[in-house]
């Protein structure tokens, strides 16, 4: 069995009452200890522009189940034609989109340049249920933090994290808190850009088959 203690000043302002979300942030704070990393939130911050998807020009509205082991699923957001009845968050190149709704689906996905040429000039509208992160530091690029949060050890993390009983989310807090392991940073350079390659051959194999499902 596991439990948390907490006084209510401990809680404040962060007043939340479920002890999933303080088991797990003792739980992420023993891991910093063991293992040297760099929380999330000192990489990204979060582009919380939002966007009406009729005045914008007919943007691309994506829902989360249009993001996917890295890739998203701009061809299918087209066909599907979700619709524009409230705003909706912009992402830009560059961004890493997450899905706080369902973790365990591995909803998260990078905005490739393949993504936005398949948008052929129109912006992406994104669910209310992403979190979009941009880099802190302007120029960094954050695709080597994809093979990271869908790793193993991370998806577990999101799961025990999440909150709510019908539709069970993860907090903005929780993501922010996972370290990202120095190692990784070490090779960031090196590993974005394997990344966004392998993305780009994807997208590419991807047109390739539905050119020949839709001639």
């Amino acid at each position: 069995m596991k439990f948390a203690v907490r006084t209510l000043g401990d809680l404040a302002p962060d007043y939340v009452l479920a002890p999933e979300r303080h088991v797990v942030a003792a739980g992420a704070a023993h891991a910093a200890a063991s293992v040297a990393g760099v929380p999330l939130g000192e990489l990204v911050v979060e582009r919380r522009e939002r966007i009406d998807p009729v005045t914008a020009g007919g943007a691309v509205v994506l829902d989360t189940s249009h993001a996917r082991d890295g890739v998203l699923d701009v061809a299918g957001a087209l066909r599907d034609g979700a619709g524009g009845k409230s705003a909706k968050k912009r992402a830009l190149e560059g961004d890493l989109v997450v899905s706080r709704l369902r973790p365990y689906l591995r909803q998260i996905a990078l905005v490739h340049p393949s993504a936005l040429a398949r948008a052929q000039g129109r912006l992406l509208a994104l669910s209310t249920e992403f979190y979009v992160l941009a880099p802190r530091a302007p120029g960094e690029d954050l695709a080597f933090l994809v093979p990271f949060l869908l790793s193993a050890e991370v998806q577990r993390a999101l799961a025990c994290a999440q909150e709510g009983g019908h539709h069970p989310r993860v907090p903005r807090s929780s993501l922010f808190a996972i370290h990202v392991p120095r190692s990784l940073l070490r090779t960031r350079a090196k590993t974005s850009r394997a990344v966004s390659d392998a993305l780009g051959d994807t997208y590419a194999a991807s047109s390739r088959w539905r050119a020949l499902l839709e001639p």
